[in-house]
């Protein structure tokens, strides 16, 4: 019968590293982690912790958040880009209660049946998603829309949010050692080596005050108004 997984590998080229990352149609995360060009290492599964009615989507979320981590760390070379694929391997099957001892196994066959399946294209994780659920028998989740529309939202604002939806990190130019970072996972403002990631309310305050001050800036009169 096989199982069905999502999943990606991704590389840091200058600490010449890799990470690959699944999740099966069981609800269970599969890491591994090594050196470019060698084997992998797998890592013991992550499962739902105890009995979850609706472990899939629980796991994604997971799985988009490790890949926008794993891209902030350092991996945004796609080795094997987000895809959806079918696996002639059989899953293990998971106690009721799979953690402690009860917890999987690894299961290196799994990655590496991956590895060979995996479509050479490129693709993007919610696409991947969208497959990997529509394949279990899942709806998937309804791609981010902003209100008014495309034509409503500005360009720029367009591109950050489909960087987001891929995983991306959005950073702002070196400035006097003084910059800020935007993941799927947060938000992180840094002087020099020092950085310290905001709460979801801190961002919606900064967000006003910012709007408030690029309106202010565009007031007849004001000091500095006008296009730079």
């Amino acid at each position: 019968m096989g199982t069905m997984v999502v999943g990606f590998r991704l590389g840091w080229d200058r600490k010449g590293r890799q990470a690959t990352v699944l999740l099966t149609q069981a609800g269970v995360l599969h890491h591994s982690t090594g050196l470019l060009g060698l084997a992998v290492r797998p890592t013991r599964p992550h499962a739902p912790a105890g009995p979850d009615p609706h472990p899939v989507p629980r796991q994604a979320a997971t799985l988009r958040k490790l890949y926008a981590d794993l891209h902030h760390q350092g991996y945004t070379r796609e080795l094997i880009p987000p895809a959806c694929v079918r696996l002639e391997t059989e899953e293990h099957p998971l106690h009721p209660r799979p953690y402690g001892e009860h917890a999987p196994p690894p299961h290196p066959e799994l990655i590496a049946d991956f590895t060979g399946a995996a479509p050479a294209g490129p693709g993007t994780l919610e696409d991947a998603l969208a497959a990997f659920y529509t394949a279990v028998g899942l709806t998937p989740r309804p791609r981010t829309a902003l209100p008014g529309g495309p034509a409503g939202v500005p360009p720029a604002v367009r591109e950050a949010l489909r960087g987001l939806a891929e995983g991306r990190t959005l950073a702002s130019r070196p400035r006097r050692g003084a910059g800020w970072t935007v993941t799927g996972a947060g938000v992180r403002l840094s002087v020099g080596h020092v950085g310290e990631d905001l709460t979801h309310r801190e961002v919606a305050e900064l967000q006003a005050a910012l709007t408030a001050w690029l309106r202010h800036r565009r007031r007849p009169g004001t000091a500095g108004s006008g296009t730079r």
